[in-house]
């Protein structure tokens, strides 16, 4: 404790050193890029963006047939950020019993920190329950990562937004493509982690009728650190990080999550440790702003018009080094902050505890992730009903 006083303490030092005019330059320019970045795609621009994606479809290298995968490159500000479409095509899961001609809406999943999506069971199971199912790796992230990328970097949640938003364009045509129906599908988004940080934010921007619920799996709503570090040593790393965003953060060792996840530790999936590496990508001052801003819009209060679920484990295992704990608890987040916060999201916020859930609560062990999973479509089959679309109950196989 007393180190991080006199970290932030010397912190705080450096940033009153820092010129008046500097610090208003470096705001004024980071509330132009936010605005920048906030400004939703012009359909012009969304459809140059689906023409262009749909003849680059490929078979996704990955994990291979049926998944395919489409480019996405938006250039919202000063940058251009290049993200991937992937998509599990409909009527794909062996899961089926009886699969309609038609889905009978849409599910896009956004990853978490240094993540990619590899969750195949999820694309399966979404698919048995009549849904067409996408998921996006984001700029810097997975498949979208190109050699010299900040890995899993960001200067602000906000700087995902057009690439969601070609994301979210590209799926309904893919989907409406391939549906027989001429009725616009409902659109559901899941956020795990900080995925669900950036979907929150995003569809408190956007907030139209366009989205019909999200679900947010252990969503990064708080950090998992003492209340002097959440409110005032990460504040003032922030307020340093106007002035250098490009500033290395000091290297933290990383939970030994994925020895929980892996077939070849403790686990039972496989993935590529590359995109999804074992020690966290470098940190920079910068993408720590970019967290805390998006946890204060959070804590602000939202008025996220869509119904909301919020799933979480039952209990957090608070240590670095390996426990059996890991294999129960969530060992990135404080379950408590999340149910605290999830109200904050708007006036529909269902939350739900699963219990003996991992981090990753669809990557826990089979009863446990069982659970969510019928959680989770129960809720959806209850808020696609609300929008007074025609429902047909599909039912997911016995393993």
């Amino acid at each position: 404790m007393n180190k991080l006083k006199i970290i932030a303490a010397t912190a705080l030092a450096v940033l009153i050193s820092a010129t008046s005019a500097t610090a208003c330059l470096a705001a004024c320019k980071e509330k132009k890029r936010d605005e920048a970045y906030s400004k939703p795609l012009s359909a012009a621009t969304l459809q140059v963006i689906i023409d262009k994606a749909l003849p680059q479809m490929a078979v996704d290298p990955e994990l291979g047939a049926p998944y395919q995968i489409y480019p996405i490159e938006v250039n919202p500000y000063d940058k251009v950020f290049r993200s991937t479409l992937i998509e599990y095509p409909f009527g794909s899961s062996p899961r089926s019993i009886n699969q309609a001609v038609s889905p009978r809406g849409i599910i896009l999943y956004v990853h978490g920190y240094n993540d990619y999506f590899f969750q195949e069971e999820l694309a399966e199971k979404s698919d048995s329950a009549g849904f067409a199912f996408f998921a996006i790796d984001l700029h810097y992230n997975g498949r979208s990562y190109r050699e010299g990328d900040p890995r899993s970097d960001m200067r602000s949640v906000k700087e995902y937004y057009a690439e969601l938003d070609a994301a979210v364009a590209l799926s309904k045509k893919i989907a409406a493509d391939n549906s027989e129906s001429t009725n616009t599908l409902p659109f559901v988004i899941i956020g795990h982690s900080q995925g669900g940080l950036i979907t929150p934010n995003y569809l408190n921007e956007r907030n139209s009728e366009d989205f019909t619920a999200l679900v947010l799996n252990s969503p990064f709503l708080d950090y998992k650190n003492s209340w002097f570090v959440r409110n005032i040593a990460y504040p003032v790393f922030s307020d340093i990080a106007l002035l250098m965003p490009d500033m290395p953060a000091p290297k933290q060792e990383s939970p030994k999550y994925n020895m929980s996840l892996l077939k070849t530790e403790k686990g039972e999936w496989e993935f590529n440790t590359e995109l999804k590496s074992d020690e966290w990508p470098q940190q920079y001052f910068g993408y720590l702003r970019a967290t805390e801003r998006g946890i204060k819009w959070i804590h602000a209060g939202m008025q996220i018009k869509a119904p909301i679920l919020m799933m979480r484990s039952g209990c957090t295992i608070d240590k670095v080094k390996w426990d059996d704990d890991y294999m129960r608890c969530d060992c990135m987040l404080d379950v408590n902050l999340l149910e605290k916060w999830a109200p904050k999201l708007g006036p529909d916020v269902t939350t739900v505890t699963v219990e003996d859930g991992m981090h990753d609560l669809f990557l826990s062990r089979k009863d446990v992730r069982d659970y969510a999973y019928r959680t989770m479509f129960e809720f959806l089959d209850d808020v696609v009903a609300r929008k007074n679309v025609v429902v047909a109950y599909y039912y997911i196989a016995p393993q």
